[in-house]
């Protein structure tokens, strides 16, 4: 192994914005399954307003950390193949 390079992958701008993407996508589940739990809006006032915008809440929320989640995984592995040269390198540039 080469004393010049890392063996941790580099974290790319990529990989922050997905990391804030997946911090809105907690904050909107905690939006959900705060009114499901407390039968109120409790975090922000007069959201969500019934159970039905919770539930939507709470599935967005699930899917949006899901997808970011996979596109972090992506980019740390990208990250990391980056160095080694890897065959499908450049279909994700």
């Amino acid at each position: 192994m080469d004393k010049s390079t890392s063996p941790l992958p580099r974290l790319t701008p990529a990989f922050w914005g997905w990391a804030a993407v997946d911090m809105i996508g907690v904050f909107i589940l905690a939006l959900g399954a705060a009114y499901l739990m407390e039968d109120r809006a409790s975090i922000l006032a007069g959201f969500p307003a019934d159970r039905m915008q919770a539930w939507i809440c709470l599935g967005a929320g699930i899917a949006t950390v899901f997808v970011s989640a996979i596109k972090m995984l992506v980019e740390v592995l990208h990250s990391a193949s980056a160095g080694n040269k890897a065959a499908n390198d450049s279909k994700f540039s």
